[in-house]
């Protein structure tokens, strides 16, 4: 009879297990909170709670709004109790006039800026796709400098008027999850960051090769430059998705810094990153990962502790490890994702690991 009642308790108590985390209110947030332009929803998730990325949680939805993301400057914000949780209703702000018409757009979770040069362009390839991409050839005239309105090649047909963004191969990332024993997988992977080079117009194709027209540049055209197609930077109601929220990832989820988009060998706020999970792995948009770098490593024994002086000594103790920053997921490929760092406490390098915020 014991027995079946510590597997009904446990029974009933696996589900607070699993269930997600509480959002946790700060001491001075407010009880209504009107949104202004610029707003952010990661703005307006820390004016309300000590960890943001449990945004969702608090979200109500109600008969204002069907879609919880579309929130607008001048829109109220009521910070309700709902069966002892807290929960925020929106009240709609509406403006009419009998001269104009208002468009207003829906705030983001993060600045534009920081958002759409990721979200809506491709910003990493891999190195399956490479080959398949078209390529710059060069110019009839085996030109060196290209200004606007010059002639170059591409090594495949492309379809007339289109509009293409030329690239630059700059450095390569690689997976390899044979050497985690933890992952218990064999993906290997490498995929390279592209730095925009121009923009051109396909204004000729033979079935073979393209001619394109340079229209804007920000470097010198060379020969095996790849190319993209030119996407709008549309926005809320174009192809680029910026209505995701900040999330928590599950906490079995966990990934490797693996750079900086840019190159820099140190990384700080708002920088761009490279993670070694993908959207296979679970990586979505909006997730918020907290980044941590090794603790210090301590040698000698009782009573002659000092901080690592040597490596060939081997009775060394690796301390905790230290958060450094926190990271919200902005766009997630195959087998690995961009990132964007927030709340950088100390600029860090490349090798720090992201795992679900500690609650």
């Amino acid at each position: 009879m014991k027995q079946w009642v510590i597997i009904v308790s446990f029974i009933l108590f696996m589900p607070s297990l699993f269930a997600a985390s509480q959002p946790q209110l700060k001491n001075s947030h407010p009880e209504i909170y009107v949104v202004k332009k610029g707003d952010t929803l990661w703005d307006i998730s820390a004016v309300f709670l000590d960890n943001p990325w449990s945004w969702p949680q608090l979200w109500q939805k109600n008969s204002y709004i069907k879609n919880p993301h579309l929130i607008y400057p001048g829109d109220r914000l009521h910070l309700i109790w709902v069966n002892g949780k807290p929960q925020l209703s929106l009240k709609k702000y509406l403006k009419l006039s009998p001269q104009m018409r208002v468009v207003r757009q829906p705030i983001t979770s993060l600045p534009g800026y920081l958002m759409l040069a990721y979200v809506a362009q491709d910003k990493l390839i891999s190195a399956e796709a490479l080959p398949t991409q078209p390529q710059i050839m060069g110019t009839s005239e085996e030109r060196g400098y290209l200004s606007v309105g010059d002639v170059l090649w591409a090594d495949q047909s492309l379809v007339p008027t289109s509009q293409w963004r030329v690239y630059r191969l700059e450095q390569d990332f690689d997976r390899d999850d044979s050497k985690d024993k933890v992952a218990n997988s064999a993906i290997k992977a490498t995929i390279s960051t592209l730095k925009e080079i121009a923009d051109v117009t396909v204004i000729a194709s033979d079935g073979a090769m393209s001619q394109l027209k340079v229209d804007d540049f920000q470097q010198e055209i060379i020969p095996n430059d790849i190319l993209l197609p030119l996407l709008p930077l549309l926005g809320i109601d174009g192809q680029a998705d910026l209505s995701f929220s900040p999330t928590t990832p599950p906490a079995s989820l966990s990934a490797t810094v693996l750079g900086q988009i840019s190159g820099y060998s140190y990384i700080s706020n708002y920088d761009v990153i490279v993670l070694d999970r993908g959207h296979l792995d679970g990586m979505i948009a909006g997730q918020v990962f907290e980044l941590f770098k090794p603790g210090a490593q301590v040698q000698g024994k009782k009573g002659q502790y000092h901080y690592q002086a040597s490596t060939l000594l081997t009775d060394s103790t690796q301390l905790g490890t230290v958060a450094v920053a926190q990271a919200m997921v902005l766009r997630p490929y195959e087998y690995f994702s961009l990132a964007v760092v927030l709340n950088n406490q100390q600029p860090f390098k490349p090798g720090v690991v992201a795992q679900a915020p500690r609650l």
